[in-house]
């Protein structure tokens, strides 16, 4: 079912629901006033009968039976009201019309409890009171009357045709106003439907109200915008994989394929060449696990376990085992605010993950720095808004490059004659978000660059 259809039917259902309840109202309120009126001019009706009747007190005698039932053949004439008056032992003493079929005395023995009743008597709306005469004497007054009105009968037609006349009109509003409703949604999805994967820079057109279908657009356009990323950065991706693995394999088959050259060469150029293929390799291995360390961190991004870790020592355990790679790099390690309790050195990660972070910064730091030397400070927070500093002292990173060194294989111009992948701060980056850990950069060209790493408040 289509949206349209069923708004359409919910909204008709709604009104129809609200409609009939106020003309049941309506009725009702209508038919209570009627029966009101109708009853008190009964009463008035038996209360007149009766101050006549009994005026002549003393003449009242009870009815002879064969007179209490109706007449038969063409004696029983039809009426519509009736006035009967029964003694204290309920003795039909007088009778308007008396054809009228009496009141057994268990009903009457019934009605006998309160001052006044309304009862149903055959075809007729019954009311019963009790009179005293200017003796003192208690009779029962009966006057019932066929309630049949006119006004409540018409008035019952009109609001069935108004019912169903407000029930068309509804319908067909209802239909109108949810097309009209709908009617941006309709241009979202025709919008959308023209939208090809070989063209993702096309956008919706967001109109210019702040209603939900203004936010959807915005919402929409967003997500075409971080497709339109994700997709450029696949093939950015696979255009600069298949670049950075080429070169290096490239030169090392020249390599050997120069050591095997049929001239002859000495121990030592074939120690060169040995090293030399050794170095390219192993940066190639060191690129290839950048890369699996970065896809695994876009792929199973939900998936990473966390648990509490102590910060100081991943950022120990990290820096010796960098220096077992290295060791002509130095790095020094500085700690403030060091807490008496240890649960407040602890922070919520990925252990790997963030050895892989921190391992890049410091080897980064090193690499670009003369004298391969970085500084490293932790500051500890009681809040657990721990912050780590990295510092070097190297050439700098130029500010237009500064937003430019996140991103996948990017290498800046005068950096490169230095060996690397472009991978390593892209991977840092995204290491950090899914820890949710800010990162800032500042550098001054010629002095250094320092890295801030800002954690989350302990949970």
């Amino acid at each position: 079912m289509q949206i349209r259809t069923k708004l359409s039917i919910q909204f008709i259902i709604l009104v129809a629901g609200i409609l009939l309840l106020s003309l049941c109202f309506i009725y009702v309120k209508f038919r209570q006033l009627t029966e009101n009126e109708f009853y008190d001019s009964l009463r008035s009706k038996a209360l007149m009968t009766a101050e006549m009747v009994l005026r002549e007190e003393g003449k009242l005698e009870p009815l002879p039976a064969d007179t209490a039932g109706p007449l038969e053949g063409s004696q029983a004439l039809p009426f519509r009201e009736n006035i009967v008056i029964y003694n204290a032992q309920f003795q039909k003493v007088f009778a308007f019309n008396r054809a009228s079929e009496p009141l057994s005395k268990a009903m009457l023995t019934t009605l006998k409890a309160g001052e006044e009743q309304h009862f149903l008597h055959g075809p007729f709306h019954a009311l019963g009171l009790w009179h005293k005469s200017q003796q003192g004497i208690s009779y029962f007054v009966v006057a019932e009357s066929v309630f049949n009105s006119e006004a409540l009968l018409n008035l019952r037609n009109i609001l069935l045709i108004s019912f169903f006349l407000g029930i068309g009109i509804v319908a067909a509003g209802g239909w109108f106003y949810a097309g009209q409703a709908l009617a941006p949604m309709a241009r979202i999805v025709n919008q959308v439907d023209r939208i090809r994967p070989s063209d993702l820079s096309a956008r919706l057109d967001a109109p210019n109200s702040h209603d939900e279908v203004s936010r959807l657009v915005i919402t929409f356009n967003r997500l075409l915008d971080r497709i339109q990323f994700a997709f450029r950065m696949q093939k950015n991706f696979i255009s600069n994989v298949s670049h950075e693995l080429k070169n290096p394999l490239s030169v090392i088959i020249a390599q050997l394929e120069i050591a095997l050259d049929r001239r002859e060469r000495s121990a030592e150029e074939y120690c060169d060449t040995l090293v030399s293929v050794l170095e390219d390799t192993r940066e190639l291995n060191e690129m290839t696990e950048k890369l699996l360390q970065l896809a695994r961190v876009y792929s199973e991004d939900a998936d990473i376990a966390f648990e509490q870790v102590r910060l100081d020592e991943i950022m120990l355990q990290t820096r010796d085992a960098l220096l077992r790679l290295r060791p002509d790099y130095h790095i020094a390690f500085d700690l403030e605010g060091m807490p008496d309790d240890e649960d407040q050195l602890c922070i919520l990660g990925n252990e790997p993950l963030l050895r892989a972070a921190f391992l890049n910064l410091m080897d980064n730091g090193c690499k670009y720095s003369p004298d391969k030397r970085v500084e490293v400070k932790i500051h500890f927070d009681p809040l657990g808004r721990h912050r780590v500093e990295i510092t070097d002292q190297g050439p700098g990173i130029p500010v237009k490059d500064l937003q430019l060194v996140f991103q996948p294989f990017y290498r800046s111009a005068q950096h490169i004659h230095i060996r690397g992948s472009g991978i390593g701060l892209s991977l840092v980056d995204s290491i950090l978000k899914i820890h949710h850990i800010a990162l800032d950069v500042a550098s001054v060209q010629g002095q250094g660059t320092t890295f801030w790493l800002r954690f989350p408040k302990a949970a």
